[in-house]
């Protein structure tokens, strides 16, 4: 297979996916509006050129620090246009030891951040010698002397472009297969974080993998992607596999705090209403928390049904790729029955097109595996590093057992 940049892979989707969305965003309620394949790529490429018109050189550390929202997306492809190397932190850091030392160690130039982000930059800066700009992805009033707006930055990269349509030509020109990408920092519980070094191949041979291995991701799939976009999981797996596909990302509809964010999830849910998603153990447990509330709240009568149904369903399934052998087999017409009368409506509530989960990040409860694959809404377990870009094995509905991680990625 041949070795890409990740702006060749994109380029690719634009080629056969040009007009389709790429990006869903609700900037307020649940309204939500979409940029295409072709918009994204513009608008990477404009904020590239303001990054060079602002003396971005090739192989400068830029930061991302953001909750999932479009310009993260726009602004990581344009940090990589620029030939500069993205450093996504999460927005669960809160100390000035945990983020000062990311930042310093990359000898990070610049942060990109969201409002909320900043707020929490503005009393530390001192702490960040070489960080010379601050780029602020959302609109804000009174801003300090070391911040731009990220929509500036794109207006002086129109504005070069304008003047010099091949502008950027020679930086893009410089990108290789093997050009650093990313620092991926892991999260340092027992030492000093480790900056884990991920090129353009990295990432686009693991996404190749990823999409083979599921044998496809349908270019009318969207995803509504709950995980840290920092991490590998939903960078490799959310990000660029869905870009590979011609397939769609949310984001959470955006809120003033991290609980209000939180509090968007099911309205999200409704809206976006998800082929697939990325799923950690907690969100899991979150989600069945929330199937099982739902059901209590129908009744008594419709309670019993659905442990019944559960019983019924775990049995048949038992680890998943044996499911309905043997005797079990005269078990289905019942599981129909159930399925048509309870399971249906739950999936209905839930997000009516869900055809799968993906689960990763820690080990998934075997229990909570039972439950969605009962309810009809598998969650495959998969196993990864960061190290790995992450993906090394998951299970698939091509070929799965329950309480395991799956078979290696194909080219593994």
């Amino acid at each position: 297979m041949m070795s890409r940049t990740i702006l060749e892979f994109l380029d690719e989707s634009v080629k056969k996916y040009a007009d389709r969305p790429f990006l869903y965003e609700a900037k307020s309620g649940s309204e939500y509006t979409s940029l295409t394949y072709r918009q994204v790529q513009e608008q990477s490429k404009q904020f590239a050129a303001g990054l060079l018109s602002l003396g971005v050189q090739a192989g400068d550390r830029i930061a991302l620090l953001s909750e999932g929202k479009n310009n993260w997306v726009i602004g990581e492809l344009g940090i990589l246009h620029a030939g500069a190397i993205c450093v996504p932190l999460s927005v669960k850091l809160e100390s000035e030891q945990d983020i000062s030392f990311r930042l310093n160690h990359s000898e990070t130039r610049m942060v990109l951040a969201s409002d909320q982000q900043i707020a929490k930059l503005r009393r530390m800066k001192n702490a960040f010698p070489t960080v010379e700009q601050y780029i602020l992805l959302d609109e804000e009033d009174g801003i300090e002397k070391d911040e731009l707006l990220f929509d500036t930055v794109i207006e002086k990269g129109v504005q070069a472009l304008t003047q010099n349509p091949l502008f950027l030509d020679e930086r893009i020109q410089g990108v290789t297969p093997e050009s650093l990408a990313n620092i991926s920092y892991t999260s340092g519980t027992t030492a000093n974080p480790k900056g884990i070094m991920l090129t353009h191949s990295n990432y686009v041979f693991n996404a190749e993998q990823s999409v083979d291995h599921i044998k496809g991701i349908p270019s009318h799939f969207r995803t509504l992607l709950i995980l840290p976009w920092d991490h590998s999981f939903g960078h490799t797996a959310g990000i660029y596999s869905f870009m590979k596909c011609g397939a769609s990302i949310a984001s959470v509809a955006m809120g003033k705090s991290p609980i209000e964010v939180l509090r968007n999830v099911p309205k999200s849910l409704k809206a976006i209403n998800p082929h697939m998603m990325m799923s950690v153990p907690a969100l899991a447990a979150n989600f069945r928390k929330n199937i099982e509330a739902g059901i209590e709240k129908k009744g008594k009568r419709t309670a019993t049904l659905f442990r019944k149904a559960l019983k019924l369903a775990y049995t048949y399934n038992k680890e998943g790729f044996n499911k309905g052998t043997g005797a079990r087999f005269w078990m289905k017409p019942l599981l129909s029955v159930y399925d048509r009368l309870i399971f249906s409506k739950v999936r209905q509530s839930f997000a009516s097109n869900m055809a799968y989960f993906i689960g990763g990040g820690a080990l998934l409860d075997i229990e909570l595996q039972r439950f969605f694959y009962a309810i009809g809404i598998p969650m495959y377990q998969g196993y990864g590093l960061s190290e790995a870009t992450p993906v090394i094995s998951a299970n698939s509905a091509h070929a799965h057992k329950l309480g395991s991680s799956g078979k290696p990625l194909p080219r593994m």
